[in-house]
């Protein structure tokens, strides 16, 4: 009897925590309209530098658009917002891409992708593996300087090729 009592008073209180955790992340989207679609017809090449897109927080930065052996990517980067990441944890953006056949518009979510983040003064990251992530592959990032950013990516998708993508970004 004792052991259930804790055990209700525990599954409570990690209620409680995950309603107040979603709370705030829904009330800092609240004015979003996330019914539209997006266009990413519109979008510059990989290889220019996008000058023109806030840095907001939740705010989505679009690294550009380029195709390899038949196989389009779609990169992204999104400001995370310090209110719902824990205090040690230094990601500063989240960094997405999609990949797409390029004939038929096809989504491609299988596969293996990582990157290698260069910093402005210069220096190389060690390559960091992209989860796959409904649709797309993403992982954390830190970006804690201002300059340019470099992301080169590689992947291994299911038909086994190797194929690079390389995208920039200019943090304020």
């Amino acid at each position: 009897m004792k052991h259930a009592k804790i055990s209700w008073v525990m599954a409570l209180i990690t209620g409680a925590a995950l309603f107040a955790t979603t709370s705030l992340a829904m009330e800092h989207h609240s004015g979003h309209d996330m019914s539209g679609a997006m266009d990413h017809g519109n979008m510059q090449p990989m290889n220019a530098m996008n000058h023109g897109m806030g840095h907001g927080q939740g705010e989505m930065i679009m690294l550009g658009e380029e195709v390899q052996e038949g196989v389009k990517a779609m990169v992204h980067l999104m400001a995370i917002d310090p209110i719902i990441m824990t205090a040690d944890h230094p990601a500063t953006h989240h960094l997405m891409v999609m990949f797409t056949d390029a004939e038929t518009g096809q989504a491609i979510d299988s596969g293996t992708v990582a990157v290698k983040i260069g910093s402005p003064d210069g220096k190389e990251s060690a390559p960091t593996r992209l989860m796959g992530m409904q649709g797309h592959f993403g992982a954390d990032v830190t970006l804690d300087q201002p300059g340019i950013w470099h992301f080169r990516l590689a992947t291994k998708l299911a038909d086994g090729k190797v194929r690079k993508y390389h995208g920039h970004h200019v943090l304020k």
